[in-house]
């Protein structure tokens, strides 16, 4: 009787772990454009800001549960309008651990999440949670992409965004 109920509870705990990413959805966004100074941690530019509120508005019907940026003030400022609608605190995070990241998000006990990112750490991120980059490389003048990553399916849908695109 104990060898039954072991058999049957280890079977409810693979089936309820391989079920637990089938439904998450992580958004990740390259920053808004970025000013050419300071070099080192430059702010938004003025079509960087626009941009920002773009991003938001396209997230206006979805419920975001987390959103990630790393510790610079471009990300911070392209978080901010949609932090502000959604009334979410902004999460840092490593944004070269790209494994750990991954396990974090997979274990996270969310639906929806967003990951403002980098263009030179956006594609290494799609590929360390399992999924295939949509694309070779994000250009230096690229901005309007959000790369929706479903999970359970392990699909990528890549989007445009920003004034002048209409989905």
């Amino acid at each position: 009787m104990k060898r039954l109920l072991v058999i049957i509870l280890t079977a409810f705990i693979t089936i309820s772990c391989s079920h637990e990413n089938e439904n998450k959805v992580v958004y990740m966004v390259r920053h808004a454009e970025k000013d050419a100074t300071p070099k080192n941690n430059p702010p938004l530019t003025t079509d960087g800001v626009i941009r920002s509120v773009d991003l938001a508005s396209w997230f206006k019907k979805i419920k975001v549960d987390t959103l990630f940026s790393t510790d610079y003030v471009r990300m911070r400022e392209t978080a901010k309008p949609l932090a502000e609608q959604q009334n979410l605190e902004i999460s840092i995070y490593n944004a070269t651990d790209f494994d750990g990241f991954a396990k974090q998000l997979k274990k996270m006990k969310v639906d929806t999440i967003l990951v403002i990112g980098h263009s030179n750490t956006i594609l290494e991120q799609i590929e360390a949670l399992g999924l295939e980059k949509p694309q070779e490389e994000i250009n230096e003048n690229e901005y309007d992409k959000i790369f929706e990553l479903r999970l359970g399916s392990k699909e990528v849908i890549t989007h445009n965004y920003g004034s002048k695109y209409k989905e």
